[in-house]
């Protein structure tokens, strides 16, 4: 931590946070002494609790913190008085309170979850110290409550009213930083370059890059900036640009496919790829410029259909490519259009609707297994500490109780809470250094608030400076809200030396507990939370191919995503899964095309419709014997089938002539879920099935054959024969829209 400190180099914004921090902090400290509250310092520490440098973060969290401590403090007051005299029973329903509140937080991956949260350790904090007066639990929970309040109330309001740092411009240049990521990841995909360090540190920054818009988008609500009002279509465009990657990866896949063929790339193919990367390169300048998309479509489908009549691998892999050319266009597209429009204030509704559907509450990761250990470890956690508490009789105790409340409720949201935790206590100990210092030295020798704040504000200036970035903060947050509480500044100076080491022992029992008990229950390795994330993924894929899972698809695809943003930044700290996790961005590409299959499958004769079936039972099975047996390959029987059916869908004895009409599918049908509907008719017996219904079909076996197998090629037997796939009608080309939906 020393060398972290050393090496930050803080600038003009951080001196200003700090500053503004700092303010807020006395100015909530000058308020509870002028009103006499019961502990001003419990306002002062708040502030630092909730410090943030962008103003809408600090209120959004600010409006979850204020209801979930009076929560909390309700709770505490109806629970205290009745229970008070079954010391048991009391710590049962408290630890299982802040158990229960812990699990619901982190359930929630949104602000709300601060709700729950404070909640759960506010009853802590305004119960526990009651035990020995429960008569005063009213005045006492009120008090808290104020005091909290008041802090919360004056970081918001400096926050917002002295050189306010809106979220507004600073999620703006992410999204352009994002934007730019994009077309540098698509121009080295283009390139065939590869799969090295380079394209997947530019994949990892991608990621990261999507997962802070997400994290960042929630709060532009809670500001006055040029994006409030925007949640909804900025979570639309984060949903899109995360499409986009594993587009880009499945384009990189084929390329490098053709590559490796005898053939190679084409070089029209060529030609149409450095079109594309120089339409991406020039799009930001004009993002309604409809013509030259319409264009790109149009060559796109032109070079496609000339290897729609030669049925060999290379051919399939051109098509496929220039299929998956159409999706990157429209979605790329789509960004661009959701872009110009929230910044413009008007986004298109109908692009937002596509990519913003009822199922975005549920697209996010949750792990209920995690979320119930650490409830677990919170519960046990306090019971140690109460039953110590209990036993020994110690006045305290309650102390020790609440901080092991708090320490086991705020570090809950990472793998490894216990070297946060071990932190917690070096730190701890260094600020009770630092309180004894104010409080025996200093403090005896002023008098006044002015030389209050005075005092206290080289110190705490300092501090402030190291709270915005993520490796000094761990040390920031105790040295600031850990002094100002064992200091228990009030109106009148008091010491009490006996109290304040009593204090600091207390507090440092309740976090040594919670570091004893997460080892022990909670504690995860980087390298065990990975395997839980692909497990959960592969659990999804079993599901989608059992066909028993009815989440709309965009929601399905999201979860992968998210799934992968939370997985790459892990990577760093468990690097033997490096190879393992590349395989993890073509599971949202198997995501898709297995909802795809089951889309069409309905539309295929009984022959094709069975060994598709077949196909997905055994996909099903696949993905849940992985979830056990971590390195499984896929099975023989899967490239069998999927073989068999290309084959089948590309021989026209099993699939006769196409019935279909020439004219051209309106592009409203690219809105419903419902495409690929194709009308079924007979001929001799056979159902008829329509030439996109097949073109598509084909398409998503040869990027299910990909991600199955990379390194070999289908053989088609001598018995295969070559059959076009091209459209009816010269005019029956299936919209860029179509090509382009998610």
């Amino acid at each position: 931590m020393l060398k972290n400190i050393l090496a930050s180099r803080p600038g003009l914004g951080d001196w200003l946070f700090s500053a503004k921090t700092l303010a807020a902090a006395l100015l909530a400290l000058f308020i509870a002494l002028a009103f006499d509250l019961d502990r001003p310092v419990w306002s002062m520490a708040t502030v630092y609790i909730i410090a943030n440098p962008m103003s809408g973060v600090l209120a959004s969290k600010a409006v979850y913190r204020v209801i979930g401590t009076i929560i909390g403090g309700v709770f505490a007051i109806a629970l205290i008085p009745n229970v008070v005299d079954a010391p048991v029973l009391l710590s049962l329903m408290m630890a299982g309170w802040v158990g229960l509140c812990l699990y619901l937080s982190l359930l929630d991956r949104t602000p709300r979850s601060y709700l729950f949260m404070l909640a759960g350790y506010t009853a802590a904090i305004v119960g526990f110290p009651c035990v020995t007066d429960p008569g005063t639990i009213f005045d006492v929970a009120v008090a808290r409550v104020q005091e909290i309040i008041l802090g919360i109330l004056c970081a918001t309001i400096v926050s917002h009213v002295v050189f306010p740092r809106h979220l507004g411009p600073v999620l703006a240049a992410r999204i352009d930083r994002a934007l730019k990521d994009v077309r540098d990841l698509a121009s080295l995909s283009f390139a065939g370059a590869p799969d090295d360090e380079k394209l997947h540190n530019d994949r990892t920054r991608l990621i990261a890059d999507i997962g802070e818009l997400h994290g960042l988008a929630v709060h532009v609500g809670y500001e006055r900036s040029a994006l409030n009002g925007m949640t909804r279509p900025l979570q639309a465009l984060q949903n899109a640009m995360a499409a986009l990657l594993p587009a880009l990866y499945s384009l990189h896949d084929r390329i490098t496919a053709l590559a490796a063929t005898h053939q190679g790339v084409p070089e029209n193919v060529v030609a149409l790829l450095r079109k594309v990367d120089a339409w991406m390169q020039d799009s930001a300048a004009d993002p309604q410029d409809r013509t030259r998309i319409d264009a790109l479509h149009r060559e796109i489908t032109a070079v496609s259909r000339r290897y729609e009549v030669n049925r060999n691998w290379h051919d399939l892999l051109v098509i496929n490519l220039c299929v998956r050319l159409h999706r990157l266009i429209g979605f790329y597209d789509d960004c661009q259009l959701l872009w110009a429009g929230i910044r413009e204030g008007n986004p298109p509704r109908m692009v937002v609707d596509r990519w913003r559907d009822r199922g975005e509450a549920a697209s996010l990761h949750v792990d209920y297994g995690m979320a119930l250990r650490s409830a677990l470890t919170a519960m046990i956690a306090v019971l140690v500490v109460c039953f110590i508490w209990v036993e020994t009789g110690w006045p305290f105790g309650s102390q020790a109780a609440m901080m092991a409340a708090v320490a086991t409720s705020i570090m809950a949201f990472l793998d490894d809470p216990v070297p946060a935790q071990k932190g917690f206590i070096t730190y701890t100990l260094i600020s009770v250094v630092v309180s004894l210092f104010y409080g025996y030295a200093v403090l005896p020798s002023i008098d006044g608030f002015p030389l209050l704040a005075a005092v206290f504000a080289p110190y705490l200036l300092l501090i402030g400076l190291l709270i915005p970035s993520p490796k000094t903060f761990i040390f920031a947050l105790p040295m600031a809200v850990n002094t100002v509480m064992l200091l228990n500044i009030s109106t009148r100076y008091t010491a009490n030396f006996a109290g304040s080491i009593d204090g600091a022992v207390a507090m440092l029992t309740g976090f040594i507990v919670a570091a004893v008990i997460t080892s022990m229950m909670r504690s995860i390795s980087p390298d065990h939370s990975i395997r839980r994330l692909l497990q959960a993924n592969w659990r999804d894929l079993a599901s989608l191919a059992r066909q028993d899972w009815t989440m709309p698809r965009m929601a399905v695809l999201r979860r992968l995503l998210d799934r992968q943003g939370l997985i790459f930044p892990r990577l760093a700290l468990a690097p033997i899964h490096r190879a393992r996790l590349m395989r993890a961005m073509p599971e949202v590409s198997i995501a898709a095309n297995l909802l795809e299959l089951r889309r069409l499958r309905r539309m295929l004769d009984d022959d094709i419709r069975a060994r598709l079936d077949r196909f997905l039972t055994v996909m099903g099975t696949h993905f849940d014997l992985r979830t056990r047996d971590f390195d499984r390959a896929p099975d023989a029987e899967l490239l069998h089938l999927v073989d068999e059916i290309l084959m089948r869908v590309t021989d026209d004895v099993s699939l006769p002539e196409f019935a279909c009409s020439s004219a051209p599918l309106p592009v409203s049908v690219a809105a419903t879920p419902a495409f690929g509907r194709a009308k079924r008719g007979r001929k001799g017996g056979v159902i008829a099935i329509a030439p996109h219904v097949k073109r598509r079909l084909v398409v998503t076996l040869v990027a299910m054959r990909r991600v199955l197998a990379r390194d070999s090629e289908p053989d088609f037997g001598k018995n295969f024969r070559p059959v076009a796939l091209s459209f009816a009608g010269a005019n029956d080309q299936v919209p860029a829209s179509l090509e382009g939906h998610a």
